[in-house]
């Protein structure tokens, strides 16, 4: 029996208790707020990202301020306002990125238990919890096969409660989160489940979200399991405007991630692999055709620091939206059959990556890209409305500038 969330609910719950953290008695010794702002240029030989980047664009930017401050010694108060802009899929309106009570039940030398109340970040994978700064992502674009922007929502943040653990036994460091609550719902996730944007909404639903971490205690090498599980409702106050759109129902969603990681003075070497099934059955209308999907991808990444502030990346990476389809054509002669134009390679993606950063202070970070694509899977519909008008093979070059406070 999955649980059901709504905001009220978590509000009820979590304002109370931060209420009583503004109250208690140990006063502010420890407030720190720090911020970014980050600008990106992407262009493209063929099709749209962030905007119209055929002809070059600066519709990517992302603006944060964070706040951290540790009422007690076992009582913390965190969270982020964070501006995002990003072609027709973000409009760069002011959001909560985070906002948490953090209670450390347990805190031993090598034992740390805990609890977390509010709107969390997803544990998922290597890169999730930081993915908007960008300092602490190995390129301008993660992995677009794992860490889907254009869904990025979904898998950002939950409004509910979590659990971690981390301990240190037999030589080993382990690291285990785990979170359930109410997912964000907005466009970006009716385009990237749904195809479109319809007339319903994603009203409620649940997510369920584990992630388990094993490394040594240099932290020189790691290697995680992450599982989620998400269900959306959707509402439509009409009856589908056409036979294609979708129906009312729950949209399924369940994820697995393996991650492994392994630091050297200079090398880091990075691989993930994800499995998706998605299961539409309940929507009807074109997801009738196709009502489950298993989606798979992965990547095989290199950092290199050459120079002191210098960095370059290699990356490899593959997606396909029916493992058992991988070349799109069985989709697109289902969709052929019914008047319905989508070309096969909209259904997968390969991209090979090669970038190079510089930071010249502790501040600033530079970073320049170029990815050679085969396919179009991981592009946003809103940039690019006509799926028959987007182009098989494209390279995208990018820019960004990162400065941090």
């Amino acid at each position: 029996m999955s649980l059901r969330f709504n905001r009220r609910y978590c509000q009820a719950l979590v304002l109370p208790l931060a209420s009583a953290a503004l109250q208690a008695s140990g006063s502010s010794d420890e407030l720190r707020i720090s911020g970014f702002l980050t600008q990106g240029y992407f262009h493209s030989d063929h099709n749209n990202i962030y905007g119209p980047s055929e002809d070059g664009s600066f519709d990517f930017r992302e603006v944060g301020v964070n706040a951290s401050w540790r009422v007690q010694s076992s009582l913390r108060l965190a969270g982020q306002l964070m501006s995002r802009r990003a072609g027709e899929v973000d409009d760069g309106s002011l959001q909560t990125d985070y906002l948490l009570l953090d209670w450390r039940i347990q805190d031993l030398a090598l034992r740390q238990t805990g609890l977390r109340l509010g709107r969390l970040k997803v544990p998922l994978g290597l890169y999730n919890d930081t993915r908007d700064v960008a300092f602490t992502r190995p390129s301008i674009l993660l992995p677009q096969e794992i860490y889907y922007d254009m869904a990025r929502d979904l898998a950002l943040s939950v409004d509910g409660a979590g659990v971690y653990y981390q301990s240190m036994a037999t030589g080993y460091q382990f690291d285990f989160d785990l979170v359930a609550g109410l997912p964000k719902r907005d466009r970006g996730v009716e385009y990237s489940y749904l195809h479109d944007d319809h007339p319903g909404r994603f009203d409620s639903g649940s997510a369920l979200i584990g992630r388990l971490l094993m490394s040594d205690p240099a932290q020189r090498w790691k290697a995680g399991l992450s599982l989620l599980s998400f269900e959306l409702d959707y509402e439509d106050d009409l009856p589908p405007v056409t036979p294609l759109a979708p129906d009312e129902g729950t949209l399924r969603v369940d994820i697995a991630v393996l991650s492994a990681q392994y630091s050297r003075e200079r090398w880091t070497f990075a691989s993930e692999y994800m499995w998706q099934h998605i299961d539409r059955g309940e929507l009807g209308g074109l997801f009738s055709l196709q009502p489950e999907t298993d989606l798979e991808a992965w990547y095989l990444q290199a950092q290199y620091r050459f120079a002191t502030g210098w960095d370059l990346i290699a990356r490899y990476g593959e997606g396909y939206i029916d493992r058992d389809d991988r070349s799109g054509r069985g989709y697109q002669q289902l969709l052929g059959g019914i008047g319905v134009d989508v070309p096969a390679y909209t259904r997968y993606a390969k991209d090979l990556t090669l970038g190079v950063g510089w930071q010249p202070s502790a501040n600033w970070l530079l970073r320049a890209e170029w990815h050679l694509v085969r396919g179009t899977l991981w592009l946003p519909r809103q940039d690019n409305p006509e799926p028959s008008g987007l182009e098989k093979n494209w390279n995208l070059h990018a820019l960004q500038a990162t400065y941090r406070f």
